[in-house]
């Protein structure tokens, strides 16, 4: 099975945190981007068939961005039904797309259900309308809310809620206001994210020069246990480090990457993981409106089975369950013990992972192994 991810680099306007592959006011391009997008869909799915000459079969396909609805529904359909005819999209695929509040209307997600899209992905990040506003987005929480009733007018049964926390100078209590406003709703699947300052954003210049504050480390952990707890307490299972479900809707997709299986990406800067190979397409858009399709030289890696080994400890750490070793095990031939026994027991000396007696998953994060998750990782980068 492969997943499929499908890059969509245009929005409304740039957040002033958002350091993504993305562009603003560039809808001119729309249709060549659509056009060239299926044609690299077609090209590149007929190199990945199975060798009897069938089509590659499909569990996930997430289009993601930038903002995906700011393209028509029409679009969104075109490029959804060049993967299905370029790959077998088994029935019951989880198909996902991305969606800000301003454009996901009643009309256009109407549109995309018929269309096959089953799962929803909405970005609230706030419900306060002073913290919207401060970090550049352009919906206030009224009409975060509106998408959200317009998804479930349109049928959707799985919808996810971006949030994040952490914003510099965010006064106590602001985001626990939006965490109780967002399970009123119900959604069957909440991301919580640490804002992080990335370098070469509006957001990282106005804390340098004093406009903001650095953001608050006390703050940000406090917040993140309140959702872990209250998350928790309304029936959502913490799977991975941001993310919580209702039982059964994880996103499968997302478990795709920290289980270490192939997908294959498309549309500027998308990334895939295929045959031990990882590589990224480049990022120039003009280029690839052009019907130019290349890999950016940077990104191409075909890792060893050490590191293949070592990448897979570090995605799994990522899940709340841990590793998965009796999978290590499938794919590599021998246990992790058998190659991680030094590092394992420093970690849990370091009080960052523990035992448990849980057959296949062995070891998972701690308390605060989930605070100082990075140090966890560079054991296996």
């Amino acid at each position: 099975m492969l997943g499929i991810y499908v890059h969509v680099p245009f929005c409304v306007k740039k957040c002033g945190y958002c350091d993504f592959l993305s562009f603003p006011g560039m809808e001119n391009c729309f249709r060549g981007y659509v056009k060239a997008l299926c044609g690299e869909i077609e090209s590149r799915g007929k190199l990945h068939g199975t060798e009897e000459g069938g089509k590659a079969r499909v569990d996930t396909v997430f289009i993601g961005g930038g903002t995906p609805t700011v393209l028509p529904a029409e679009y969104l359909a075109e490029i959804l039904g060049t993967v299905e005819k370029t790959f077998d999209v088994i029935p019951g695929a989880e198909i996902t797309v991305e969606a800000n509040p301003e454009s996901a209307t009643f009309e256009k997600l109407s549109k995309l259900r018929e269309a096959g899209f089953n799962r929803l992905s909405i970005g609230f990040q706030s419900l306060s309308d002073r913290r919207l506003s401060a970090i550049g987005r352009i919906h206030d929480s009224k009409k975060a809310l509106e998408a959200f009733a317009a998804a479930r007018k349109a049928g959707f049964d799985n919808v996810n809620v971006d949030l994040i926390f952490g914003f510099p100078g965010e006064p106590e209590g602001e985001f626990a206001a939006t965490l109780e406003g967002v399970l009123t709703l119900k959604p069957e699947h909440v991301s919580c994210y640490s804002l992080i300052v990335e370098e070469g954003t509006p957001l990282a210049e106005n804390v340098r020069s004093g406009m903001l504050p650095e953001p608050d480390d006390v703050r940000d952990r406090a917040d993140y246990r309140l959702a872990v707890r209250r998350l928790k307490e309304a029936g959502y299972v913490h799977y991975e480090i941001s993310n919580f479900a209702l039982p059964g809707r994880e996103s499968r997709h997302n478990l795709r990457y920290w289980h270490q299986r192939e997908y294959l990406g498309f549309g500027p800067g998308a990334s895939s993981f295929y045959g031990g190979r990882r590589f990224a397409n480049s990022s120039d858009v003009e280029r690839y409106v052009s019907g130019i399709f290349e890999t950016d030289p940077d990104s191409d890696e075909t890792m060893t089975q050490a590191a293949l080994r070592d990448e897979f400890m570090m995605l799994g750490f990522r899940l709340t369950e841990g590793p998965d070793f009796d999978l290590f095990a499938e794919k590599f031939g021998r246990r992790p013990e058998d190659y991680f026994a030094g590092r394992l027991e420093k970690l849990e000396k370091r009080g960052l992972i523990e035992k448990r007696a849980c057959g296949g998953r062995p070891y998972a994060l701690t308390e605060k192994g989930l605070d100082f998750a990075n140090e966890v990782f560079e054991e296996f980068v």
